[in-house]
C-alpha cells in the first residue's frame, strides 16, 4: 500500500486502478438482477439506503463505519460493470476503504456470476 493511502479516507474502484483488487468487476447478469444483489449486500452490511438514482444507476448508502456510492453500468444486456466509491468516517483511513471495497466485491461475487476484472482497459 502506498504511504499516502494510510491517510486517505476515500477509495474508489476504477477500470485501471493501481490496486488489482480495486479494478472494476464485471458480472453476467441483467441490470435488475444486479440491482437486487446490490440491495441485498446493503442489507447485509446493515446499511441505510439514502439515494437511489435510476437515471445514472447509482445507489448511495451509509453504514455505521462508512458511506458508499455504488454504480451499475450495463455494458450489454447481460453484462454489468460494478464500481464502488467508499468514504470512511475515521480520522485516519489506514486503508480501511480498500478493505471495504474488497469485502463488497466478495459479497457481490457470491450473489452474481463473476465474469472478470478490468475487461475493457483502454
Amino acid at each position: 500500500m502506498r504511504f499516502k493511502d494510510y491517510f486517505s479516507k476515500d477509495f474508489e474502484s476504477t477500470e485501471n486502478n493501481y490496486y488489482p483488487t480495486l479494478r472494476t468487476r464485471y458480472y453476467r447478469a441483467r441490470i435488475n438482477e444486479a440491482k437486487e444483489a446490490l440491495l441485498e449486500v446493503i442489507e447485509e452490511e446493515k446499511g441505510n439506503n439514502i439515494d437511489d438514482n435510476e437515471t445514472y444507476m447509482e445507489t448511495l448508502f451509509e453504514c455505521p463505519e462508512y458511506s458508499c456510492t455504488a454504480r451499475l453500468i450495463a455494458t450489454s444486456p447481460v453484462e454489468i460493470a460494478v464500481d464502488f466509491k467508499v468514504t470512511t468516517f475515521s480520522f485516519f483511513g489506514f486503508g480501511k476503504g480498500k478493505k471495504v471495497i474488497e469485502k463488497l466485491y466478495q459479497k457481490m461475487d457470491n450473489k452474481l456470476q463473476f465474469k472478470g476484472v478490468g475487461l475493457y482497459k483502454g
